[in-house]
């Protein structure tokens, strides 16, 4: 019991801490509400649930062994991230942002798969909770982490929603999406960086 406790602390400590996805998550349900949110968080769950399985499966210590595969993901994440940065920059209100966004299941689903924290934090968790050959711990694992990162980035979501209804942001909107591009163009600067000290 402990062992499952211990796992879901770790799959919510992990999920609900500030992120690009928390972000993205966040500012969409603010612009389009948390019922038109939810494919993204839904594809961003099994993105990230698909990442744990793989390097549960071994695929992790790929990543680990192999810098230059590290430095790949990241880069190939830090593109994906900026072009949803772009996308928020372009976005002139929420009306624009609702018809011409294709931030949905697929991008949340990309962004986890391209994501490095992802990555650490699934190697990390399946090193904590997985033995080596043990597929049914790693399932148990994964199952309980979908809910609950489920769970967390809908509250994420339900988040930005009650912060929209309860100050009537729909006036900053636009400058919310300019403010969300900015931040998730300095996540990309900020993991290049540390790219360029490895």
């Amino acid at each position: 019991m402990s062992v499952l406790l211990a796992m879901g602390m770790y799959a919510f400590s992990m999920s609900i801490t500030p992120g690009p996805v928390n972000l993205i998550i966040f500012s969409k349900a603010i612009n389009i509400g948390v019922g038109r949110t939810l494919p993204f968080v839904l594809g961003a769950t099994i993105g990230f649930c698909s990442v744990l399985f793989s390097a549960g499966l071994g695929l992790g210590l790929l990543v680990k062994q192999y810098i230059w595969l590290t430095n790949l993901i990241a880069m190939l994440g830090c593109g994906f991230i900026f072009y949803l940065a772009i996308q928020f920059l372009k976005s002139d209100s929420n009306l624009e942002f609702s018809s011409k966004s294709q931030l949905g299941f697929w991008s949340g689903s990309a962004l986890m798969l391209l994501n490095p924290k992802a990555w650490l934090a699934a190697v990390a968790g399946t090193s904590l909770f997985v033995e080596k050959g043990q597929l049914s711990q790693l399932i148990l694992f994964v199952s309980i982490y979908s809910v609950i990162c489920f769970i967390s980035l809908s509250l994420w979501a339900v988040l930005g929603k009650k912060m929209s209804d309860t100050f009537s942001l729909s006036r900053y909107i636009v400058h919310l999406n300019r403010v969300t591009g900015v931040l998730l163009m300095g996540v990309c600067c900020y993991v290049l960086v540390g790219l360029s000290f490895n």
